[in-house]
């Protein structure tokens, strides 16, 4: 099986109205094709500049370098992208989302071509995913907390929602955290993510103030890049966990967390750090350190992760009532995920269709393309 074409498409979110700075307001989709009929899908997003950027390194860059290729072979692939399509460390940024996608469509085809789906690959056999609910509104106090109470009735026993310092005062964080702690009882866990937006000090402080609504995780509690604020503020943090994760990327970054203290869970993104063939690197390491994982965003990929892999926690659920994946939601198929309802909270059923069993809805596609 040869790779003999790639196809790269730019998808809008209809509201955006070409706006260059929203995040994830444009959708890249790739197809890989081969030789015998048996293709891939992959994706990733991004801001309408970083769009434009992103479909020019895969179709100039990348596409020339897997053209002939094996795409079974992604873990050679996925090395010669990383070092040699842009070298001296090209690799990173834009280059490594680009990457991801491939990456995806590779294993999208691994799946379809031996008829099983991506977890089965992997060697699992959990046919249910245990989640804990995206409750990230940006919405008024009363209206969170009523939402949250929502997700609790349809039986979700975990929850996480956002104190990031960009959105929301300290006081309004504290506030966001009472109320929604009132509205879901005692028996649920409560997670709250600030995206990296505090201090050390900041973060110490404010988890003395949340000691009476028995906060579960605080993620992301300093920038990505502070290893050393990871780490102080988990010394001091108690009885409370720290995660973190979402915006590092590559093995070498998680040893520095895991290594040095600075996390109790995990949070890799396949669709950050350079698709699942890194993303398995790191889960392999965070395993043998005795780490959980519980990757965040991302599903629709992550759930083959979760039900073929020991050491994923649970994955991160979004509703379809969560703007953050509305406009993906509606574009990429195959991602209706179904839930059932134990009695420990919320679980989703491993997907059957071979591959990653995602695809593009033609009419969204036809309305959002960009040309």
């Amino acid at each position: 099986m040869k790779i003999t074409s790639l196809d790269v498409n730019r998808y809008r979110h209809p509201q955006s109205s070409g706006n260059t700075s929203v995040y994830g307001a444009e959708i890249i989709v790739i197809d890989v094709i081969t030789d015998q009929g048996v293709n891939g899908m992959g994706f990733c997003t991004g801001s309408a500049v970083s769009a434009e950027i992103t479909q020019l390194y895969l179709d100039k860059v990348i596409g020339p370098l897997l053209y002939g290729k094996d795409p079974r072979a992604n873990k050679h692939l996925w090395q010669q992208l990383y070092h040699d399509a842009l070298p001296r460390r090209g690799g990173d940024g834009l280059m490594r989302q680009a990457i991801s996608a491939v990456d995806f469509a590779l294993w999208d085809i691994k799946g379809k071509a031996a008829a099983l789906p991506v977890w089965k690959l992997l060697g699992g056999d959990r046919s249910q995913v245990p989640t804990y609910a995206n409750c990230a509104h940006h919405l008024p106090v009363d209206e969170l907390a009523a939402r949250a109470a929502e997700y609790v009735s349809a039986g979700h026993k975990a929850m996480k929602i956002r104190g990031t310092r960009s959105f929301v005062t300290l006081k309004e964080a504290t506030e966001r955290v009472i109320a929604v702690r009132e509205a879901i009882g005692d028996d649920v866990r409560l997670m709250v993510d600030v995206n990296g937006s505090w201090d050390v000090d900041t973060a110490i402080q404010q988890l003395k103030v949340w000691q009476p609504y028995d906060v579960y995780w605080l993620e992301e509690p300093v920038p990505p890049q502070d290893f050393a604020g990871y780490a102080s503020v988990r010394e001091r943090s108690g009885d409370v966990y720290i995660a973190g994760g979402e915006q590092h990327v590559g093995l070498p970054e998680f040893q520095m967390l895991i290594d040095n203290h600075c996390i109790d869970v995990a949070q890799p993104n396949a669709a950050i750090t350079g698709g699942i063939t890194d993303w398995l690197q790191i889960h392999s390491y965070a395993s043998a350190q005795g780490v959980p994982v519980s990757p965040w965003n991302l599903q629709q990929v992550h759930i083959h992760m979760a039900a073929g892999l020991p050491n994923v926690q649970w994955i991160e659920y979004f509703m379809a009532d969560n703007a953050l994946l509305e406009f993906q939601g509606q574009l990429l198929q195959g991602t209706q995920l179904q839930e059932v309802v134990e009695a420990d909270g919320v679980y989703l059923k491993a997907p059957d269709a071979p591959g990653l069993g995602i695809s593009v809805d033609s009419a969204v596609a036809e309305q959002s393309k960009v040309r």
